[in-house]
């Protein structure tokens, strides 16, 4: 399989070849949430090679890390949409850089084997996918060469463990929370590389509860005061759901508004509206979920309770898969202390309470620490303890005993800064949870000259028809 996946050049990465600050803000957007790729066509200058050639023909010889395919025009690096190794197409060159072309499908000559038809009629437009157009069975290898990749330029490793790649269940019909845009009676997602809106009244990846409340806002749109966005998160297990809405200004009568829409919709238990002023909740607003321990044949079901400012996994079949994962890596004994760090909710600091002495959980998110604190209390967990603050300060400042076990699921964003506060505390292991293997591959390295060796990897299929992954690594002392 790997030998047909991989052609003639080994993956490419946009960002290796957007060499600007400018260019890498407006490559995409960066949201583990599968939300549109950012404008590209807008800076590219005018490809004077596309008046010499015009339309070509090309062999995709791997997928690219922002979900592209990647083929090579005149010995130039090119990424096309919508492709996938394997195929054989014509292209229309559309824009031109110092490093790389951007490329159009026009035509399938040969097309992959791996190619099916795309079930959401908004695939192409929308932005959200990325590979609705490759058969799911085959995103977890692609998305395991794309990490090795990574893994290899980006972080300088030369060796590298085995990749554990947890496929998802459910390619389609996962997703508990989207964002959805709103402009005047149009409701959607931004097409690809474009600030547009695709108005849509459904979405496949979502789970069928996000689908129907899209339905009922649909019918109501055209009543709602003016929001330029609403959230819709759910609980499948509860059955309901909670809308989270950015107004653009305050309005007389929306609160009047918004009872009478509860009402009307039993299945929508609550709103929070924010501001910049705060956030107002009508209804009720908190969302609950179930987690699992499974351990040594020993089960526990663990109650999360959710804000509305809360972060909780797209994916709650996959979030169990990573809970299990983070713990098989722990390998946490009953004496040992562990430092959980941008712990939420308590999403995998509940889970390894059941296995520490103690445990710290860090998060700066107020409303995350007060559920958090919620959930340790229903559980009767009294080994935790959760500190509100930034996770930099918090280190700086850190007087408690030193941890065996230091977990971090950082954002989105680099936790480099942080590296050198970490390996200071001389943890015996570091479990890091990344759903960016760019920022992990470069902070692989970085951990790795402060002593600490990368010994196992898993990589779970958290955004099925997305090029996003979820990675876990497992980093020990050397």
């Amino acid at each position: 399989m790997a030998a047909f996946l991989r052609f003639e050049s080994p993956p490419l990465r946009v960002d290796d070849f957007l060499k600007s600050s400018h260019e890498r803000k407006n490559w995409g957007r960066q949201d583990g949430d599968a939300m549109p790729i950012g404008p590209v066509e807008s800076h590219l200058t005018p490809c004077y090679f596309l008046f010499m050639v015009g339309r070509v023909q090309v062999q995709i010889e791997s997928m690219a890390f922002k979900g592209y395919g990647v083929a090579r025009i005149d010995g130039k690096v090119a990424f096309i949409p919508h492709s996938m190794t394997g195929d054989r197409a014509q292209v229309e060159v559309i824009g031109e850089k110092k490093n790389y072309l951007i490329g159009k499908l026009v035509k399938l000559i040969e097309p992959s084997s791996w190619r099916v038809d795309p079930p959401c009629p908004y695939f192409g437009l929308c932005g959200g996918c990325q590979w609705q157009h490759i058969d799911s069975s085959i995103h977890g290898q692609l998305k395991k060469e794309i990490l090795t990749d990574l893994l290899a330029r980006l972080g300088r490793l030369k060796e590298i463990p085995p990749i554990d790649v947890t496929s998802s269940p459910d390619p389609y019909g996962y997703r508990v929370r989207v964002q959805l845009k709103v402009r005047g009676n149009t409701m959607g997602y931004y097409q690809e590389r474009s600030n547009q809106l695709v108005d849509i009244d459904h979405c496949p990846i979502s789970h069928p509860l996000v689908s129907h409340i899209i339905l009922l806002l649909r019918k109501e749109i055209s009543s709602f005061p003016p929001v330029r966005e609403i959230e819709i998160n759910v609980s499948p297990e509860e059955g309901k759901g909670v809308l989270i809405l950015h107004p653009l200004s305050s309005h007389q009568g929306f609160e009047k508004f918004l009872k009478v829409f509860l009402q009307n919709h039993p299945m929508v238990g609550g709103l929070a509206v924010i501001s910049k002023g705060g956030h107002q909740c009508l209804g009720n607003p908190f969302l609950n979920l179930t987690i699992l321990y499974n351990r040594s044949g020993w089960e526990k079901k663990i109650r999360l309770r959710t804000s509305p400012e809360s972060f909780f996994q797209v994916n709650l079949e996959q979030n169990q898969t990573l809970i299990e994962t983070v713990l098989n890596f722990s390998g946490v004994k009953k004496d040992e202390k562990v430092l959980d760090l941008y712990a939420g909710i308590g999403n995998l600091t509940l889970p390894l309470a059941f296995e520490a002495k103690e445990i710290w959980g860090i998060e700066e998110n107020k409303v995350a620490v007060k559920d958090a604190r919620f959930n340790a209390e229903e559980n009767r967990m009294k080994n935790c303890d959760f500190i509100p603050g930034r996770v930099e300060d918090i280190l700086k400042r850190w007087k408690r005993e030193k941890p065996d076990l230091v977990v971090l699921d950082p954002p989105r964003a680099s936790c480099k800064t942080m590296v050198d506060q970490i390996a200071a505390l001389t943890p015996r292991k570091i479990v890091y949870v990344s759903c960016e293997p760019t920022h992990l591959s470069r902070d692989l390295r970085l951990f790795s000259e402060n002593g600490y060796r990368l010994q196992r990897l898993g990589l779970i299929d958290m955004f099925p028809q997305t090029y996003h992954m979820e990675v876990v690594g497992l980093l020990t002392q050397a």
